[in-house]
């Protein structure tokens, strides 16, 4: 019978590296966030699990092959092509809706579901565990944005608006953003003609304040005749 258990300590090592690339994709994540774009910090940590996970099996996972006499042949081709195949399976559960993009996080899921079977179909059965482990650990507080919000103070403000061309709708603009506090305002304009004009603001608010409100504050002025607002920016 051939041994695929590794020491103790081996694993740890395995386990640290899992743990340091859930640090750094948490990092990345995390200015994500703050930009309010649709792969936050939840995916971005379950795609660098995954693929620490990924590389500690294309390493380590296929020692015990290769320690046979007479072997002749690429013990991790097939796993190669799991990685392939799983991509594309993952790219299906991502929907684009309204400018809106869900199902980022589940095909980081579906992805690092894989790196997890191949783990463990690989006999590494200590790291798959713990990684499952982590993973839910992940999924589990990072469901909803609560946490983010802790931990984001300010956050990106991104709206479209589209507005009667009059020479006062500039200033009256930037003066309804600011009484509705949004910070560091900077005001694009996209399209203009003699009887309308389209602008891109960004901007920063606050975490706790209501984005719907601002944006039904600056629907009241009369002038202004459309607002697009999407999460993440445009």
């Amino acid at each position: 019978m051939i041994h695929t258990l590794a020491p103790i300590t081996t694993e740890l090592d395995w386990l640290l590296r899992i743990i340091v690339a859930a640090f750094c994709g948490a990092l990345i994540g995390y200015e994500r966030a703050i930009q309010r774009k649709s792969a936050g910090m939840r995916t971005h940590i379950v795609v660098a699990i995954a693929a620490a996970l990924f590389m500690i099996v294309s390493k380590y996972g296929f020692i015990d092959v290769l320690g046979m006499h007479n072997i002749s042949l690429d013990p991790s081709r097939i796993a190669a092509q799991i990685v392939t195949g799983i991509s594309f399976i993952g790219a299906g559960t991502i929907l684009i809706r309204k400018e809106q993009v869900s199902g980022l996080t589940t095909a980081a899921g579906i992805w690092a579901t894989a790196a997890i079977g191949m783990a463990v179909g690989g006999g590494m059965y200590f790291i798959g565990i713990l990684s499952t482990v982590l993973l839910f650990f992940i999924q589990t507080i990072f469901h909803d944005d609560l946490l983010i919000s802790k931990i984001t103070p300010h956050i990106r403000f991104n709206i479209q608006i589209v507005a009667i061309n009059q020479h006062h709708i500039l200033s009256k603009i930037k003066q309804e953003l600011a009484d509705n506090h949004v910070e560091n305002v900077t005001v694009k304009i996209l399209d203009v003609s003699d009887d309308r004009v389209v602008f891109y603001v960004d901007g920063i608010i606050n975490n706790k304040m209501d984005e719907n409100s601002i944006v039904m504050n600056l629907r009241k002025y009369p002038d202004i005749t459309r607002i697009s607002y999407t999460r993440g920016g445009m």
